[in-house]
């Protein structure tokens, strides 16, 4: 939250002069007021409306910006011309940030995080009466979703256009290429009244949408799982309001002095995914532990998602330190000064590669792979930890706890062997059921039989 914050306050300080800390405090005092006076319907129905300022703000700017430039041909041509179109590059190794292997198969892992792991969204499906109208839900937002990117992948062709033959940053017109699009905003849309506003209103429109969402899943995870299943198991709805409220607000007091943190971490974009896989990457790994592989018990679970905690705050942590001595380059694609206007600019030179070898070698790991590894982690120390600790019988579980197509699928792959790996969910449950009940009444006993092929899913017991 403090990231998505602290881009904004850079829209907004490059458009209007504002202090950039001044436009953090104002975003926090809007979004935590709101949240804590209007709960979660007011989160939903902010969301609504900020999403349509988003979109509607970001297809001005772009689409004004390709007609000043000559159209779409005149970016795509720029672009290519720039080497900044790159759509296979296949290759294997993990050090390079962005290959098509990276974003294909980290870019999976990361979304499933969000998706599927992640509070916020998760309390967003919660808020409609059936499942299947959840199941709609995230189909739109997958086609919003792709419309977003797409309109910010084409915003960054129709800057790279505008600014090819003069960066900015190198000539010091900017201090973080985080203050690129601003700076777009500006240059094409400054003399036009109220449009720079608009701008600012779209991207303050996404920021506020994810804090407002985060602050109140905070506030929800911690009522419930703290307040009330630690301390107060007995809470009137209106003092677990009343708390609900004053968590929120702490929360987001909390995310404030966070951006403080979130400044020296770099480009933003690469910071927030960076995070998401640092911290979700280990909660999707121990909900894959519990979906996937019934043999898993609390004490693997525990430490698996601890271990991968540690794990993952070392890389990404230290990637960062890294980076900030110097001893480790991101690298960047050319950039070109010679159609400034000034005389005898010279481009900033950056190092190409810093250091080498070592544990410098691991940090160069691309963070689109953050999450996969978390994820990883999480599982395999999570299953160790649980054969050494008296791993779970699948045989005494439920088999609704396990993922149904993966129970179909190793009973289809591997009939035989199954019963090695003691993958017969609930066998011993449904043959309790059954014995227990064949002491007093034969028509009963048939009602558990299929009762237990019905929701244990246990075999057909075979006659002697």
């Amino acid at each position: 939250m403090a990231i998505v914050v602290y881009a904004p306050a850079l829209a907004l300080s490059q458009v209007t002069g504002m202090n950039v800390y001044f436009a953090i405090v104002a975003i926090f005092i809007v979004c935590i007021f709101y949240t804590a006076l209007g709960g979660m319907k007011a989160v939903m129905w902010t969301d609504t409306f900020q999403v349509i300022i988003m979109f509607g703000s970001m297809l001005i700017v772009i689409i004004k910006g390709a007609i000043d430039l000559g159209g779409p041909s005149v970016v795509w041509e720029t672009a290519v011309n720039g080497s900044r179109i790159e759509f296979f590059n296949a290759d294997l190794d993990p050090r390079v940030r962005h290959t098509i292997w990276s974003l294909v198969i980290g870019g999976y892992f990361t979304w499933i995080t969000v998706y599927g792991t992640n509070q916020a969204q998760v309390q967003r499906y919660m808020t409609v009466p059936t499942v299947e109208q959840a199941k709609k839900a995230i189909w739109i937002n997958a086609f919003g979703l792709f419309g977003i990117l797409t309109i910010c992948c084409y915003g960054g062709l129709v800057i790279f256009a505008k600014y090819h033959s003069c960066d900015p940053l190198a000539t010091n017109r900017i201090k973080t290429s985080d203050q690129l699009f601003p700076l777009f905003v500006m240059d094409t849309l400054g003399e036009i009244p109220g449009l720079p506003g608009l701008f600012v209103a779209g991207i303050f429109s996404a920021a506020l949408s994810t804090v407002s969402s985060g602050l109140n899943s905070l506030a929800a995870i911690c009522l419930e799982d703290f307040v009330k299943g630690i301390f107060y198991d007995k809470l009137s709805d209106e003092k677990a309001t009343s708390i609900s409220k004053f968590l929120a607000v702490g929360f987001g007091v909390i995310s404030f002095l966070l951006v403080f943190v979130a400044e020296q971490l770099g480009g933003v974009l690469q910071a927030a995914l960076s995070i998401f896989g640092m911290i979700g990457g280990p909660i999707l790994g121990v909900f894959t532990l519990g979906l996937f592989f019934p043999w898993g018990n609390s004490k693997g679970a525990f430490v698996g998602t601890l271990t991968s905690f540690v794990f993952m705050f070392w890389l990404g942590f230290g990637t960062n330190i890294e980076i900030a001595k110097g001893n480790l380059v991101i690298p960047k694609l050319p950039v070109s000064v010679d159609g400034c206007p000034q005389a005898n600019l010279t481009i900033q030179s950056f190092p190409k590669q810093g250091e080498s070898g070592g544990v410098l070698e691991f940090y160069r790991v691309s963070y689109m792979w953050y999450s996969m590894i978390g994820c990883t982690v999480t599982i395999l120390v999570g299953l160790f930890v649980s054969f050494l600790t008296k791993f779970q019988d699948p045989r005494e579980l439920d088999p609704n706890l396990i993922s149904p197509p993966i129970d179909r699928l190793v009973r289809f792959l591997f009939p035989e062997f199954r019963h090695k790996i003691l993958w017969d969910l609930g066998r011993k449950v449904c043959l309790v059921y059954i014995t227990s009940q064949k002491k007093e009444n034969q028509t009963r006993t048939e009602c558990i039989v299929c009762f237990a092929l019905k929701f244990f899913r246990c075999e057909t017991p075979k006659k002697r």
